[in-house]
């Protein structure tokens, strides 16, 4: 008997003490899919410093990100010495320019050489929709279905014409924590979101199938600032190749 009660003493001490999920805000799929559409509205564009960490190596490499709906982005990245590489969307055409080679590489921005220059397989309006802190935007084929879960989160889940979307909201603020993409069974993306300030995630997951995760952390954003377009424009160069000429050093 003074076992089974210093077992049961532990158990209830153990209950108190574990953390307890934050009450969940009531709310619906269609409440969840509308104010996701509401912050895609509210920001258009972005301008920030960012740092960049890539695969295992844990190295950050600091960047100065453009971007701008539906379908500019601009990376510049760092080193101490000025800029090393800059890589561009504008539109359809898709670009990348290391500094010190005087050659400009450039093709169609379809998701095989976003692969080449960006690392993920993506769409360029998805890189807009996550760069400004929103899942990819996905038309749904049927009803979404949405569940509450153990973690105190919403699990949203869209049905896509050849997979899934799937969107946890924290259940308090309901702001989302990470989403996943699969396609014809397997996962083909999964970002995450965090450090939310003034309602905006200043850091990013990033994952891929097959390709390494990255981590983006956003040093300042300054949200719905006007740019130009000539910002997202090839820079001139001597020399012009194709994206597939990029050598695998640079392109990785």
């Amino acid at each position: 008997m003074r076992r089974s009660a210093v077992v049961f003493a532990g158990a209830v001490l153990l209950a108190a003490c574990a953390p307890r999920a934050r009450p969940l805000r009531p709310t619906t799929a269609a409440e969840l899919l509308d104010a996701l559409a509401a912050r895609r509205g509210a920001v258009t564009s972005l301008r920030s410093r960012a740092r960049l960490r890539s695969g295992l190596s844990g190295v950050w490499i600091r960047e100065a990100l453009l971007v701008r709906r539906p379908d500019a982005v601009r990376v510049d990245v760092l080193s101490p010495f000025g800029l090393a590489l800059a890589v561009g969307v504008r539109g359809d055409l898709l670009w990348a320019y290391p500094a010190a080679k005087g050659t400009r590489y450039e093709g169609p921005a379809t998701p095989a050489n976003m692969v080449r220059v960006l690392g993920t397989p993506v769409a360029v309006a998805d890189v807009v929709d996550v760069l400004l802190g929103v899942p990819p935007a996905r038309d749904a084929i049927g009803p979404p279905l949405l569940a509450a879960t153990r973690e105190g989160e919403y699990r949203l889940v869209l049905p896509l014409a050849d997979g899934t979307q799937t969107i946890w909201f924290a259940g308090d603020t309901l702001l989302v924590r990470r989403a996943e993409e699969t396609r014809r069974g397997g996962l083909v993306l999964r970002v995450a979101f965090d450090d939310y300030r003034d309602g905006f995630p200043h850091a990013l997951d990033l994952s891929a199938e097959g390709r390494p995760s990255a981590h983006l952390a956003y040093d300042g954003v300054e949200a719905n600032v006007a740019l130009d377009a000539a910002l997202f424009a090839p820079p001139p160069a001597p020399r012009v190749l194709p994206l597939d000429a990029i050598p695998a050093a640079e392109s990785s």
